[in-house]
């Protein structure tokens, strides 16, 4: 269950080096229009793999949407496989600009890293975070980690894959549709209570991580079992409904709408979105119908809530109180 939930919850490490300007530049579109609409459905001679569907194939445009694994390598031959019976000229993937230098990670370096993974190497990842951010980042990279160690794949195979592929067809362009994840993090964890909030870090430091292979890995291919996994997870622990609405529907709206724009962008639209299987059923539902005045709301930040700021402000003195007392004693006696 620790598996099934850092791999929803959060889609990949936070990894935040920066890309050479050429990578950025021109290969890299930002979004910043609203899309035309949904327009209909036709027949096609395009063959998909089973996780893969039409979102859109018409005489305007035609859009594929293929649902991923993380850790699949099935799921990275799937994307080789559509982008040479598609021959796109846009390709969308399901990464920020915070995590774009996932594109460039070497698959061979990180899984030796990953062999050697210990408490110093997970210190240095979380420095300069915050204690809930640090936490849960610290959790994820180790649940990599042993992931990694497992199934011999390092994280976001498809979507490197994918940048490899678009550079291949003169004039492609890749897109970035996610949310920052620092924006979704925020308004993730501002959206618990206390209460809510402990009970989510207490499941997740006593939740006891399942084994996995590469056979069960593939069953996250079915949207009835990724939405059973969702649904074991939120009965344990209720406050993780409120998490997953915004790390899997607000992002849902998000992604939806950068495809939207993607479609824009391009002349003769034939576009690839390569996304986490989780997402797939939500951008069905909102393509086509997401508008600019609905996607801002959801890149602010919440004030943060003044519980949290009174509870900061009581650990803060009781430390420091805990201090003077100390010096107090140690002096007087």
């Amino acid at each position: 269950m620790l598996y099934s939930t850092a791999c929803h919850i959060f889609r990949y490490p936070l990894i935040t080096s920066n890309l050479s300007r050429s990578l950025i530049g021109q290969k890299i579109s930002r979004v910043n229009c609203i899309a035309s609409a949904f327009r209909g459905f036709s027949d096609t001679k395009i063959e998909l793999p089973p996780s893969a569907s039409f979102l859109q194939n018409d005489g305007s445009a035609t859009v594929v949407l293929l649902g991923t694994v993380h850790f699949s390598k099935q799921s990275v031959e799937d994307v080789s496989q559509i982008v040479k019976s598609l021959n796109p000229n846009g390709i969308m993937i399901e990464l920020c600009r915070q995590r774009v230098s996932l594109l460039e990670l070497d698959d061979k370096k990180f899984l030796e890293d990953a062999k050697k993974f210990d408490a110093k190497k997970l210190r240095q990842a979380v420095k300069g975070q915050n204690f809930v951010s640090g936490m849960l980042h610290a959790m994820l990279l180790k649940t990599y980690a042993d992931l990694a160690k497992e199934l011999g794949v390092a994280p976001g195979g498809e979507f490197r894959r994918a940048y490899h592929e678009m550079k291949k067809i003169p004039g492609c362009k890749l897109f970035l549709g996610d949310r920052p994840i620092q924006i979704t993090i925020a308004r993730a964890f501002q959206s618990l209570s206390v209460i809510e909030l402990g009970q989510v870090l207490f499941h997740l430091t006593n939740s006891k991580p399942k084994p996995i292979d590469k056979y069960q890995l593939e069953k996250y291919k079915s949207k009835d079992f990724v939405q059973a996994q969702f649904e074991e997870i939120t009965r344990e622990v209720p406050a993780f409904k409120k998490i997953f609405h915004v790390f899997v529907d607000e992002r849902d709206k998000c992604l939806a709408f950068s495809l939207q724009e993607c479609v824009r962008a391009v002349e003769k639209p034939r576009v690839l979105a390569v996304v986490g299987m989780g997402h797939v059923d939500g951008i069905m539902k909102y393509y086509g119908k997401m508008r600019q005045e609905d996607i801002v709301p959801l890149l602010l930040i919440p004030p943060t809530p003044v519980y949290w700021v009174i509870l900061r402000a009581t650990i803060k003195f009781t430390f420091y109180f805990l201090i003077f007392s100390f010096i107090y004693r140690l002096i007087f006696g």
